[in-house]
């Protein structure tokens, strides 16, 4: 009997142990930018790290860094709420603590898009995407990040990640004359930059993020041929974490866009975006396949999803399974939420899917 209930009492460890997010996150981001003089895309490759807290009811709270060489170097707090049936972390920073940065450049904060895992060998990660916006809520670009949990960290801890109170005692009784930097020391500042007033990560002293903008579209009929699973986030057969298909780990997951809603149930329509070229895609929620190679036309494919405040943000990935006629493959997706409705023209191919992020926030009169 001992033999088949050390496994279990084992599992139940290992997993209680893969939730726990308090800790140094230590890697990189990429920022997704456009040259105007070179006329082309171009990445830049910076340092993040991310010192967490994990608190009840799945909040986080914590510090960022982002830094790279002698360019720039800054600190900012930050919130975030993970939701442990699905193991996605959303990080959202509030404010700059602390910043070096030229002159001629626009500070901004980020929005991360996170999913945590943690391998055989005990290895865990979080990678994903995020958005930035600036002070004045203009949008900054967008990238990817990938962090890997540390024991140390290259700045000073903060006192939540001290292990005992001596080294709290020490931390409030050595004065902090110099403004922390990472390890090499160097002075760090942004050298003017070869675009019209970038936009780059980190930055600004208020973070608010807006709510996307509303479109009054024309009331539509409803189609006759549509595809309506019904999905709730709360039935407990999606507590149960499904593995993640092989074409969510081979192509990159581009954010399209995130939209407010304060709805808890959501249709959404998929049509053909402009010429009728024979799209294909499929549409995963959680890695459970909604939408298997459904053709886009103009009559639309459907999906009624329901939200509510235990699971209020809800993903869908959309894959291309051909480029039609005309590449790349693109898809209107049209949001209703009551009265309201919203517009996203979403484009994949063989190498990047589309998400897209809904999230629930009620109304005083909704609640």
């Amino acid at each position: 009997m001992k033999i088949f209930i050390f496994p279990f009492l084992l599992l139940i460890s290992i997993c209680s142990l893969a939730q726990n997010l308090t800790g140094i996150w230590r890697g990189t981001f990429i920022q997704n930018s456009f040259d105007m003089y070179k006329g082309k895309p171009i990445e830049e490759k910076y340092k993040y790290e991310i010192q967490i807290n994990n608190l009840k009811n799945n909040a986080v709270e914590g510090v960022t860094y982002s830094y790279k060489t002698t360019v720039f170097y800054g600190k900012a707090s930050m919130q975030g709420i993970y939701t442990k049936n699905t193991n996605n972390l959303i990080i959202r920073e509030l404010k700059m603590l602390e910043l070096k940065i030229s002159d001629n450049t626009s500070p901004c904060l980020m929005t991360c898009y996170l999913d945590y895992n943690k391998n055989s060998l005990g290895k865990e990660t979080l990678t994903g995407t995020f958005t930035s916006v600036s002070g004045k809520n203009k949008d900054c670009g967008s990238g990817t990040v990938y962090l890997e949990k540390v024991p140390t960290s290259d700045f000073e801890k903060e006192t939540f990640l001290l292990k005992n109170k001596s080294d709290i005692e020490i931390k409030k009784t050595v004065p902090n004359t110099t403004t922390v930097t990472p390890n090499d020391k160097k002075i760090l500042t942004k050298p003017p930059s070869t675009t019209t007033k970038p936009s780059i990560k980190p930055g600004a002293e208020v973070f608010v993020i807006a709510n996307e903008p509303k479109k009054n579209l024309p009331k539509k009929q409803e189609p006759a041929d549509t595809i309506k699973p019904t999905v709730k986030p709360t039935e407990k057969k999606l507590l149960q974490k499904l593995p993640i298909p092989k074409v969510l780990i081979e192509r990159e997951n581009n954010l399209q866009k995130i939209i407010i809603v304060d709805q808890q149930d959501v249709q959404i329509d998929l049509y053909d975006n402009g010429q009728i070229d024979n799209d294909s895609i499929s549409v995963y929620h959680n890695n459970k396949l909604l939408i298997n190679r459904g053709r886009l036309n103009t009559k639309p494919l459907t999906l009624i999803i329901h939200l509510d405040e235990n699971n209020p943000f809800y993903e869908l990935i959309t894959v291309a399974e051909n480029l039609g006629d005309v590449p790349p493959n693109t898809a209107l997706m049209v949001i209703t939420a009551g009265k309201k409705r919203y517009e996203v023209t979403i484009t994949s191919d063989d190498k990047r899917n589309a998400k897209v992020l809904l999230q629930y926030k009620p109304t005083e009169k909704n609640k």
